[in-house]
């Protein structure tokens, strides 16, 4: 495969993320609840997965990027010989995975789903979803909330938070910048990643990626139109209802 979208910030990915836990439980919870194997695509650097596994679940984690496996698979080395026996990583695509074998649970985490950004790939993706699915077995899908104020200013600028690179032994500023495509659904985003090199140079460096947006009943229908129905749609993490000013679409389904 080509270098995937996450390898060259893989590195990057678990600084940026080491506030935002919120969504752990949630998954674990209903990991545990689900009394059988589960999976989880685009399982990056181990975030959730790894957390399952301590939890007493066996769970199958695939990604597309070799550099975010790297990572998850440095930490799992690092876990007692129980939890390491509970994982299972693969390199595999969204689009085209297969594992030989079918989940009581699978989850697509943290947006990962809209890096798909055409009908075609999500549809393929729905198609490899519901046929690794067990009878029953349910499918949890997490969105972000797609908002018109926001998609009115079709350009936005934000300043992200900064976070301390242990490997460069140095303070990492981060900013975005925003620009919505209203006729595709889809968001371009060029992040900067600046520092201050221990020679006291300037560095920066430049990621930039595509994403799908879908409306609230624009997703469900999908998810019906690919075999599965919806029992839930929370709007956080809390399992509140989802409203238009929630952030997140949540969508628990079971396959028909």
């Amino acid at each position: 495969m080509a270098e995937a979208l996450f390898d060259p910030v893989a590195r990057f990915y678990d600084y940026e993320q080491q506030h935002f836990a919120e969504d752990i439980p949630f998954f674990v919870d209903y990991a545990e609840k689900c009394r059988g194997e589960v999976l989880e695509g685009a399982c990056g650097t181990g975030r959730i997965l790894i957390p399952m596994a301590k939890a007493g679940v066996n769970v199958t984690g695939f990604d597309i990027s070799k550099g975010m496996l790297d990572v998850v698979q440095k930490k799992i080395e690092q876990l007692d010989q129980k939890t390491r026996a509970r994982i299972s990583l693969v390199h595999g695509d969204l689009t085209n995975f297969e594992t030989g074998k079918t989940f009581a649970l699978i989850i697509i985490a943290y947006r990962s789903f809209q890096c798909l950004v055409t009908k075609k790939e999500q549809g393929a993706c729905l198609e490899r979803v519901h046929k690794h699915l067990s009878r029953d077995g349910l499918f949890i899908l997490d969105l972000f909330a797609p908002r018109h104020d926001f998609l009115a200013e079709k350009k936005r600028r934000l300043e992200l938070s900064s976070f301390s690179d242990d490997t460069l032994g140095v303070e990492v500023t981060r900013r975005a910048e925003v620009e919505y495509n209203l006729a595709k659904q889809t968001l371009k985003e060029d992040r900067f990643y600046k520092w201050i090199d221990k020679r006291g140079k300037p560095q920066c460096y430049k990621w930039s990626f595509e994403l799908g947006y879908l409306f609230r009943y624009e997703a469900q229908l999908l998810l019906e139109k690919y075999g599965f129905t919806v029992i839930d749609v929370f709007g956080n993490f809390k399992k509140a209802p989802y409203d238009y000013y929630s952030g997140e679409q949540i969508f628990v389904a079971r396959k028909q």
